[in-house]
């Protein structure tokens, strides 16, 4: 009997990487949709999708799916085409933690345990029966206009990401898509899924099933010493997220996002669908403030934008909403004791003195 924990995050609403929505917009303008029709109401510039510290809400990503399906018209195999955008570096510290694992059951431990990494919308979750492996995609609570997109879609990105860490790619010898697709949908499936795609009429989500034999078998980039580092540095990056209550996470998606234009409060209430009041309240519950929540943001993206060594002090805090660079350089210096300047200098020490492979 072969068994996983379940999904560290057991729904969808969690903050995400701005990547993903930039895959849509790639996947967009592959069918000659530009970026800024995707971006319609988002909230996101395209310069800004080449940020992988950016986070955004679920809400942004979902604006941006619903404007791709609408400008691309009437295309059977849509989620397909998206899904198979989606490929190892796509999910940046979690895609090189996959990458690293030494064979397919760790690959479906890893994702289990940072499912909150990825883009996934649909409910994951993978069991044996016997000799098979049954992944399954659950969709009940996913948005009813997006539900079959969205879940399609993320069958196809799993299969996509199979397809680079398993030579030749894993074969589903068994994929259903429950509640029935239309046929020209299907035929498109099966053109990249092979014959064993079905859509009955029942049921709900996507079902796919592949032999266990292919659990053990070694991955050819798998490395028990580089998984391990890759292990440990999304477990930092996921209890950066988690720790953080729903409110609060939420409240620090949409600061970012804002930080060039202010990141006013009541901007920020007003996309979060509040009064400036339940918002100041709602935090007070999770013991915070959005001053502190501004401060800390603003802080951890100067830190990183100042450690490039590519931005000047000036760069930072434009970026940073800040009216000038004295505003910015006196902030600073009242949050962390130092200045723009000696942190710099003290990343730059840092890095120049850590040993090299």
């Amino acid at each position: 009997m072969i068994s996983w924990d379940d999904p560290a995050v057991p729904h969808w609403d969690f903050p995400r990487s701005a990547t993903g929505v930039g895959v849509l917009v790639e996947a967009g303008n592959t069918l000659g949709v530009e970026a800024g029709t995707i971006l319609r109401g988002v909230g996101l510039r395209p310069a800004e999708l080449a940020n992988p510290d950016l986070l955004v809400a679920p809400a942004q990503e979902l604006a941006a799916i619903r404007n791709l399906r609408a400008a691309a018209g009437d295309r059977p195999a849509l989620a397909a085409e998206v899904g198979a955008a989606y490929r190892l570096t796509t999910f940046g510290i979690l895609g090189y933690a996959l990458l690293s694992s030494p064979t397919l059951r760790d690959v479906i431990a890893m994702t289990l345990r940072f499912i909150d990494l990825s883009y996934i919308f649909s409910t994951f979750g993978v069991e044996s029966t016997g000799d098979r492996i049954v992944v399954r995609l659950g969709d009940a609570t996913l948005p009813e206009d997006v539900r079959e997109f969205l879940v399609d879609r993320d069958l196809f990105a799993i299969h996509s990401v199979l397809g680079d860490l398993v030579p030749g790619g894993l074969p589903f010898t068994e994929v259903t898509f429950a509640g029935g697709r239309s046929a020209e949908t299907l035929a498109a499936y099966r053109e990249r899924l092979g014959p064993a795609a079905s859509s009955p009429d029942r049921g709900d989500g996507v079902t796919a099933v592949f032999d266990a034999v292919h659990l053990d078998r070694p991955l050819p980039q798998g490395s028990t010493a580089a998984v391990a580092v890759a292990e440990a540095l999304c477990r930092d990056l996921a209890a950066a997220r988690r720790t953080r209550g729903p409110v609060t996470s939420r409240v620090r998606v949409e600061i970012t996002g804002r930080l060039s234009h202010g990141a006013a409060m009541s901007s920020v209430a007003a996309a979060l669908g509040v009064s400036p009041r339940t918002l100041r309240r709602r935090l007070a519950d999770e013991g915070t403030s959005y001053q502190r929540l501004l401060d800390d943001v603003r802080v951890e993206l100067a830190e990183r934008m100042l450690a490039t060594g590519l931005l000047s002090v000036e760069d930072v805090a434009i970026r940073l909403g800040y009216a000038e660079a004295s505003s910015f350089i006196h902030a600073f210096r009242r949050l962390t004791g130092t200045t723009p300047h000696q942190a710099t200098v003290a990343s730059r020490t840092r890095t120049s003195a850590a040993p090299r492979a």
